[in-house]
């Protein structure tokens, strides 16, 4: 019987499946019958022990479909993904992989998605499944029910090596960037050529090109089975600055997945080390890891400085880091449920998968932070600081961020339910995919915000700011508009049946065959405002 993982779980194929070798590996996914020239493409990195691809010929895809040791096979492209079931296949035999290769990493990625404005946000029913390839039982499978939005690449799973057992990832992280990003982070001699212009871009077809010319050249120059993998003495004999299999770095089964952004980093530091230097009167960790580490309830008093530290996957849950210096610091993964983060500085912090269940961030900075498919339930985040802010997918029921500043901020398939944004600064806000049913908007500022993507009814917009807004053929029944500035607004065809606009401002507003049976106009402001009837209010 299969077995259906989450993300992040684990499933022992050597002891599960102790008699075969042979399995296959399937990734599926379905476009959106609208999009138009879509290419997606499952790709194969094979890992030695230093978290590389040991040369070329360990990338595996569409055209290099099989790995030097006849481990890897690939069933080639499939491109668009438009018909149910798998779209492309990847068969392995355990028995045949090279003795250096410690992790296998299966990707996928939309062909020039960032060139074309693609992204997964038209992708859906993804999946990555394991079976057997002799008998074709399924093992084990992973569906992405995660909503994506931007990301134009994604790291589906990974079979990794730990004490001589083969194991199975479920992974689903998603990046806003294509092929190259993996080839940076899987191959250590950066296998597409630099260009003498630091700043080209490479696109994926040059990525491939590039990769195949040198794959033909290597095969040309010596025989496949003649071939060893040429691991470093280094990566035997060191730790390797960015692992990929985190098994091998530490003992907790929890793991950071992205983390192509720490490289260079010193081995983390444990807890003990850290509270040792801690009390000995240091204050300044600027840059340090701290990976995993388990800082649950303690107290870093004022002034401290994390600026730049990596807390990937930390525990810091109850713990009291009132106004901590943490720009820059990498905190994906963490655990801050209920943790003290008041006036805490958070710019530009990557916090994206952190649990802030009930975290304080009152008064924090988090300008430009990534707070993508992070847990905000029931966090307190009044007055927080959260301009440009990244909280795509984010989890957000019942947050409190009275007085916020969310200006340019992207909440694009956030889950809104039962939040406080009373009073909240939302200009230029994003909210592809929100429903603000409910949601307390009372006082908002809500200029330049594209509402006609959202649904609004039965909330509260006491004193909001719609000046202007084009709210034409909404669904507005219920909502209350009390003493709210709705001045020059485009309320044409909208249904504002049963909404309460008393006391507020509809001046110059257009409102030409607009419903408004029921609603409450009690004192409204209607000079100059354009009625349902096509009359012109003095």
């Amino acid at each position: 019987m299969s077995i259906e993982l989450t993300k992040g779980e684990r499933f022992n194929l050597s002891k599960e499946t102790p008699h075969f070798s042979k399995i296959a590996i399937a990734l599926g996914w379905q476009v959106s019958q609208t999009a138009q020239n879509w290419d997606i493409d499952a790709s194969v990195f094979m890992l030695a022990a230093d978290g590389r691809i040991p040369d070329e010929k360990y990338f595996v895809f569409y055209n290099n479909l099989t790995s030097p040791d006849g481990a890897v096979r690939h069933s080639g492209d499939s491109a668009t993904g438009q018909i149910d079931g798998d779209d492309e296949t990847v068969y392995v035999d355990l028995s045949k992989i090279n003795s250096a290769i410690q992790e296998i990493v299966f990707v996928v990625t939309i062909h020039e998605g960032q060139e074309k404005n693609q992204s997964f946000s038209q992708v859906t029913n993804a999946f990555i499944r394991l079976y057997n390839s002799e008998t074709l039982s399924e093992l084990v499978r992973y569906n992405l029910n995660q909503i994506f939005s931007q990301e134009t690449a994604l790291e589906f799973g990974r079979l990794y090596k730990k004490n001589g057992e083969w194991r199975f990832q479920a992974v689903g992280q998603g990046y806003n960037a294509g092929l190259q990003s993996f080839v940076d982070k899987y191959y250590v001699e950066n296998a597409v050529e630099k260009s003498s212009n630091a700043g080209e871009k490479l696109d994926d077809a040059e990525v491939v090109r590039r990769f195949s010319d040198r794959v033909d050249r290597l095969l040309r120059e010596e025989a496949i089975e003649e071939t060893p993998i040429p691991v470093s003495k280094e990566a035997v004999e060191q730790r390797a600055a960015t692992p990929v299999n985190a098994d091998t770095v530490q003992s907790q089964e929890e793991e950071k997945i992205d983390d192509s952004a720490l490289e260079n980093l010193e081995p983390a530091i444990a807890a003990e080390e850290f509270l040792q230097r801690y009390k000995e009167g240091e204050r300044d960790f600027t840059g340090i890891n701290l990976a995993g580490v388990d800082l649950s309830g303690k107290t870093l008093e004022y002034p401290i400085s994390l600026s730049q530290a990596n807390l990937s996957n930390a525990n810091l849950s109850n713990a009291n880091l009132v106004k901590v210096n943490l720009i820059g610091a990498n905190l994906q993964g963490a655990n801050l449920k209920s943790t003290n983060l008041q006036q805490a500085d958070l710019i530009q912090a990557n916090l994206s998968g952190a649990n802030l269940t009930k975290a304080n961030l009152n008064y924090a900075r988090l300008i430009q932070a990534n707070l993508s498919q992070a847990k905000l339930s029931e966090t307190q985040l009044n007055s927080a600081n959260l301009t440009t802010a990244n909280l795509s997918s984010a989890n957000l029921t019942q947050a409190i961020l009275n007085s916020a500043n969310l200006i340019g901020a992207d909440l694009s398939q956030a889950k809104v339910t039962k939040v406080n944004l009373s009073y909240a600064d939302l200009r230029g806000v994003k909210l592809n995919g929100v429903s603000l049913v409910a949601v307390n908007l009372d006082g908002a500022n809500l200029k330049n915000v594209n509402l006609k993507v959202v649904s609004l009814i039965g909330s509260s917009l006491v004193q909001a700011n719609l000046s202007g807004q084009n709210l034409s053929g909404l669904n507005l029944s219920g909502v209350s508009f009390y003493n709210a500035n709705l001045s020059g607004a485009n309320l044409t065809s909208a249904n504002l049946c049963g909404a309460n606009l008393s006391y507020a401002n509809l001046e110059k507003a257009n409102l030409k065959d607009a419903n408004w049976v029921g609603a409450n106009m009690a004192n409204a402001k209607l000079a100059g405002a354009i009625m349902p009837d096509g009359t012109i209010h003095e």
